[in-house]
């Protein structure tokens, strides 16, 4: 069995357990952090990073958005790069849609953390 602590955040983590269904809420976590890695792939990839640098967190209306941790932060910061998610998981299945705005004009870069979560 898969660590889960190799994938998500204690944050994440408890976040899924208060869901009504645990197990979805993680697959669309996952299927948002697969959906940034590939988009950030379009630019070069960035520096390594572990799939819990990239963090999942919700809004107050329960909006997801991506916090980054350590250079991977630190090197979309510099780039100016502002991100935007979508999740969705019905039955068995989920996904997710990145959309990274790289150096748009007055674009809010996203929310980065510095191994805090």
């Amino acid at each position: 069995m898969l660590d889960s602590g190799a994938l998500f955040t204690g944050g994440e983590r408890a976040h899924c357990a208060s869901r009504p269904r645990p197990d979805a809420s993680l697959a669309g976590l996952f299927a948002a952090k697969e959906a940034f890695v590939k988009a950030l792939s379009s630019l070069g990839g960035g520096p390594a990073h572990t799939f819990p640098e990239v963090e999942v967190v919700h809004g107050p209306a329960g909006q997801p958005r991506i916090r980054l941790h350590g250079e991977i932060a630190a090197w979309c910061a510099e780039r100016r790069i502002a991100v935007e998610l979508s999740i969705s998981h019905t039955g068995d299945l989920a996904g997710a849609v990145v959309v990274l705005l790289a150096g748009a004009a007055g674009a809010e870069p996203t929310s980065h953390g510095r191994g805090t979560p």
